[in-house]
């Protein structure tokens, strides 16, 4: 038994299974100690071993034309953002500016803006690059020329613009014609067109068309003008009303050069008419509208001022339209657009009494997918303009809902001049039925 005690004692004290604390000796255990203690820091991430701090500042140089807070390295030097828009500007437009001192004026914070020669020299003599400017605004161009080259538009799509376009175009004078003419309350009938008094719009095969006459609307005597204020002129309001009229004709005539349109039931044709006509009306009488002078030039030449206008018919609403045309205007909306965006006011499922509205939902679907095509190819680095370009339908329909309340108005004021075909283009009784 002893010898088996004095065998294990002399083993090697390394070995698992053979360590024990109460026999082993002295040093072997004091080496143990340490290991064991230090094993929980062994364990320990080296992020959670220091505290995080945050990078120094990016420091820059003062801006080396006015000594102003730098916003970093801007055409090869240090410069604040005042000096880098100035400087951009000045070489961009080729501006030349004179001193009117000596050229030795001190540019600095405070006087940067006093005298614009000397802060452009200051700007070369720092060493501002003019060549990094234009490669800047050449480089802009060039990704807008490869983006708008990129996007191809489908056949079928495009066929589809062509068509709206032609039929936009064969219906309404883009440009209004340059020899024009201007009417005064008290001429009696200066127009040589007369609209025909019709109660039929023309959907069903029958010709729709102005005839040359000489008597103005319904053949009537001029009436005199109406002299109380707030009331319509009506010497006015015969120019008005038979300029309207025709336009309806050219809305009309517009709808069924649309592809598909004539596919549709006659009471679909109509009610679609009568929904959008004004709208269609409204939207292309805003590109005649001088941003100027509120005046408006119609396709027959005549040219009526804002006060005419107002007392002619349109009374307030007109500040309406202009208020919309300067909203197109601002968007720089063109000629494609515009058609596109009356067929798409024209052709439109969410009108109330149509027999086939999904029919229609499938025929405005290659209208919308022609803006969106033609809009992101000609604005490639406008994103969100198709989507505004489409609010404005809305801002259609509510001002077609004031003019329908506008006409309403007039034909009770002056029942006896009210031409029948706006008679009929805002009477909704067949869509209730």
């Amino acid at each position: 038994m002893d010898m088996n005690m004095n065998s294990l004692s002399g083993m090697n004290p390394q070995v698992s299974g053979y360590l024990d604390p109460y026999t082993m000796p002295i040093d072997v255990t004091q080496q143990m100690a340490p290991q064991q203690s230090m094993q929980p820091m062994m364990q320990m991430p080296p992020q959670q071993s220091r505290v995080d701090s945050p990078p120094p500042p990016r420091i820059y140089k003062p801006c080396f034309v006015c000594q102003d807070k730098s916003s970093g390295y801007h055409y090869g030097v240090s410069a604040c953002e005042g000096c880098k828009g100035f400087f951009r500007r000045s070489v961009q437009k080729n501006m030349q500016y004179t001193c009117h001192r000596d050229k030795k004026c001190v540019i600095n914070k405070v006087t940067r803006n006093r005298c614009q020669h000397c802060r452009l020299q200051k700007c070369f003599d720092v060493g501002m690059s003019k060549d990094c400017v234009r490669n800047d605004r050449n480089k802009k161009k060039k990704v807008k020329q490869e983006v708008s080259e990129s996007l191809v538009i489908p056949a079928e799509i495009e066929e589809v613009i062509q068509q709206v376009l032609h039929a936009h175009r064969e219906t309404f004078q883009e440009e209004p014609p340059k020899d024009t003419y201007c009417v005064t309350s008290n001429l009696n009938n200066p127009c040589s067109q007369q609209v025909p008094q019709s109660t039929s719009l023309g959907l069903a095969g029958e010709p729709c068309s102005v005839e040359s006459g000489g008597g103005g609307v319904n053949d009537q005597k001029p009436s005199k003008p109406s002299t109380s204020n707030g009331e319509t002129d009506l010497s006015l309001f015969q120019h008005v009303s038979e300029i309207s009229s025709k336009a309806i004709i050219m809305v009309v005539d517009f709808a069924k050069k649309l592809p598909g349109f004539q596919v549709l039931t006659t009471q679909d044709q109509i009610t679609l008419l009568k929904a959008a006509c004004l709208e269609i009306m409204v939207l292309r009488i805003c590109s005649r509208v001088n941003s100027q002078d509120g005046s408006v030039t119609f396709t027959n030449g005549l040219r009526l001022t804002q006060e005419q206008l107002k007392s002619g018919g349109f009374g307030a609403l007109l500040d309406t339209i202009c208020q919309f045309a300067a909203a197109l205007s601002k968007m720089k909306i063109d000629e494609t657009e515009v058609s596109l965006l009356g067929a798409i006011c024209l052709i439109s499922s969410d009108r109330s009494g149509l027999k086939d509205p999904i029919k229609i939902e499938k025929m405005q679907e290659p209208l919308l997918e022609g803006l969106r095509y033609y809009v992101r190819k000609r604005r490639p680095l406008e994103p969100h303009i198709f989507a505004k370009i489409l609010m404005k339908i809305t801002d259609l329909r509510s001002i077609s809902v004031k003019s329908a309340e506008r006409v309403l108005h007039l034909k009770v004021e002056i029942p006896a001049e009210f031409p029948a075909l706006i008679t009929e283009m805002i009477d909704r009784n067949d869509d209730d039925d």
